[in-house]
């Protein structure tokens, strides 16, 4: 049966997909295969277990390394399948790990180990190309060290025992014997064989090391030997790689990393010396297009960061910060291209372990001591001015907030701006002293150049009526939507807005009542000032503008912007909310209203989540008979 019949009617099951695992087309032999490999003078090597061809034990598959560019030519000869066909199964690797033909995401090899294997290729009984002895022992070398580790069956160093469990072949006797054929003497040990292979140039880069890490113990611990922790202790410290195709949009980057809570710290755009180390060094060698439609080229210029978010000595940030960070910025960067456009215009190291590596590859040791001495200028400049009792929780994108002692206040809450966050203070401060006399304006303490004090409010929640459904938003009483409607207009007649008004900027003190927590949206209209209904606060986006700062995600909620404004959290519509006077139907419409959106929510999210496991079902059903179709025909 033709699988390609059935990727409709069949969900795609069996649609012919490209994948490193691939099956001999019909009618073809493994020996007719390397026969035609070899009459289309393909660069290719069979890695391991050919002594034995054209037979394969049962249920093995047979390695092949293949170059890059001859990788198309194996299309006719070898396909993928969603359900495996009765045919040898091959496991295709290119030279640079392309899509398709890759390990995890990662080449197979590291790029000197790859590039010798395919240039050393012997041909093994006038057929088959296969690595030269010496390559033959370094690509199993790699093999058992980086791909098995401990289920090898070879200990991880002299003296100590070796991992239970059988390994799949004995590879310390298969190993000897290579060994002994290239007259090579060495203790047949995982730190031995990994200390042979950086001897000889052959390791991949720690990038790639520290992936090739995540399904090896053994590595992961040796790394950690080596190198140190994964934070290096600079916590925070990143590098983005920007490549050739985005070369022109070095400051956009610096701009949307800032706006993600990074301190850009210095940038360096690479010369052609330093440009052939990081294409070696970093990626894992790889620079392909990848999943996108256009290749993104090679490293352009390093754009060092700091993470905001550890800026306190002992903070910790999330270990996804750096991954998460890249692909919002990608995506940004990204916006508006035609999909056949898209390029990936931006690579990271994943932790500061690896930015140290990046860096290295400059060869240039005055770059990393100014960025220490940046750090440090970072941190003494985000110093609490009173002893902290404890760190609020915050993603510290523009400030850090504590609790501190203060000799007359008492406990109060500091907040401490970073350099680059200073009109973030200007719009709190501006809060503060000229919208004072509005009831949900925190009070002004005291003050400094880059820091403010504000009384530390406790939360009653005596403004939330009920939680949201599927997110960390509130239903609003309609006590507190008028009260968040009073405020808006004032705002509003005195020529300004604030963005990012959500319920989860909101406090209730058992003294003092409801409180706006948070100013640093606090902007000016520039030009004509729309209608109260239209204004940013209420619609929580300003569209006409592109200087405007906005938030980033925090005022999202199922794709919309969500503001205290926004019916689902006040159950009513916002021009009736904001009519002057108040009209009197709100508090009488609110309750039905915030019950009726808070159901739908409920079934959506519902529907939402119950959407995978249906089709998953219904995936492995069709799968079933179709499998049993395929089987019957054959």
């Amino acid at each position: 049966m033709d699988a390609r019949v059935l990727t409709g009617g069949g969900l795609g099951l069996l649609a012919p997909r490209e994948a490193t695992r691939r099956h001999l087309r019909a009618g073809l032999s493994i020996d007719s295969f390397f026969d035609e490999l070899n009459r289309r003078g393909v660069r290719y090597a069979v890695l391991r277990w050919f002594e034995a061809l054209p037979d394969v034990d049962p249920g093995e598959d047979v390695d092949v390394l293949v170059a890059d560019e001859d990788l198309p030519l194996l299309r006719t000869l070898l396909g993928s399948h969603r359900v495996a066909p009765a045919r040898q199964a091959f496991d295709v690797y290119s030279e640079t790990g392309l899509p398709g033909s890759d390990f995890r995401g990662i080449p197979y090899l590291s790029p000197a180990l790859a590039a010798r294997v395919l240039d050393r290729a012997v041909l093994w009984r006038g057929r088959y190309r296969v690595p030269s002895p010496a390559d033959h022992f370094d690509s199993m070398a790699y093999h058992v060290a980086y791909h098995k580790g401990l289920r090898s069956g070879l200990p991880a160093e002299t003296g100590a025992a070796r991992a239970t469990g059988a390994p799949e072949h004995d590879y310390v006797s298969i190993l000897g014997d290579l060994a002994a054929d290239v007259g090579l003497s060495i203790r047949l040990t995982l730190a031995d064989l990994d200390a042979h292979l950086a001897a000889s140039g052959l390791r991949p880069p720690l990038d790639t090391l520290e992936k090739l890490a995540e399904a090896n113990p053994w590595l992961r611990g040796h790394l950690d030997r080596e190198f140190g922790p994964a934070d290096a202790d600079l916590p925070g410290l990143a590098v983005f790689v920007v490549r050739e195709h985005a070369a022109d949009l070095v400051d956009r980057v610096r701009a949307e990393l800032l706006r993600e809570g990074w301190e850009p710290l210095v940038t360096v755009p690479l010369d052609p010396e330093q440009a052939a180390r990081v294409r070696a060094r970093v990626r894992g060698g790889n620079w392909g297009a990848g999943p996108f439609a256009v290749g993104g080229g090679g490293p352009a210029a390093y754009v060092v960061a700091f993470d905001l978010a550890a800026v306190v000595e002992g903070a910790a940030p999330s270990p996804e910060r750096v991954t998460a960070s890249k692909l919002a910025v990608r995506r940004r960067l990204l916006s508006g291209r035609p999909s056949g456009a898209r390029f990936n215009p931006l690579h990271s190291s994943d932790n500061a372990r690896q930015a140290l590596d990046y860096l290295d590859a400059l060869d240039d040791p005055g770059v990393l001591a100014g960025i220490r001495e940046r750090i440090a200028d970072l941190r003494a400049a985000t110093a609490f001015p009173y002893p902290v009792v404890e760190l609020l929780p915050s993603r510290r994108r523009r400030a850090v907030t504590a609790v501190v002692e203060h000799p007359e206040f008492g406990e109060c809450v500091c907040k401490v701006f970073h350099p680059s966050a200073h009109r973030f203070l200007e719009r709190e401060l501006r809060a503060r002293t000229e919208f004072a006399d509005l009831p949900e304006v925190p009070t002004l303490l005291e003050a400094g150049s880059n820091w403010l004090l504000s009384p530390r409010y406790t939360d009653t929640r005596a403004h939330v009526r009920r939680a949201l459904p599927d997110g960390p938003q509130e239903q609003l009483t309609p006590a507190t939507s008028r009260a968040l409607a009073r405020l808006a207009r004032t705002v509003h007649e005195r020529g300004s807005y604030l963005l990012d008004l959500t319920p989860l900027n909101l406090v209730s003190d058992a003294v003092e009542g409801l409180k706006v927590i948070d100013w640093e949206f606090l902007q000016e209209f520039r030009g004509e000032r729309p209608a109260l209904a239209g204004s940013p606060t209420v619609l929580g986006r300003h569209d006409r503008s592109p200087d405007v700062d906005t938030p980033l995600g925090v005022s999202s909620y199922g794709g919309a912007v969500l503001t205290v404004f926004s019916p689902r959290v006040t159950g009513v519509p916002s021009r009736l909310l904001l009519a002057r006077p108040a009209a009197w139907p709100v508090a009488l419409l609110a309750e039905p209203g915030m019950v009726l959106a808070w159901l739908l929510l409920t079934v959506r999210t519902a529907v939402k989540r119950s959407r995978p496991r249906v089709l998953r079902a219904a995936r492995r059903t069709a799968r079933g008979v179709l499998v049993g179709v395929v089987r019957l025909g054959r």
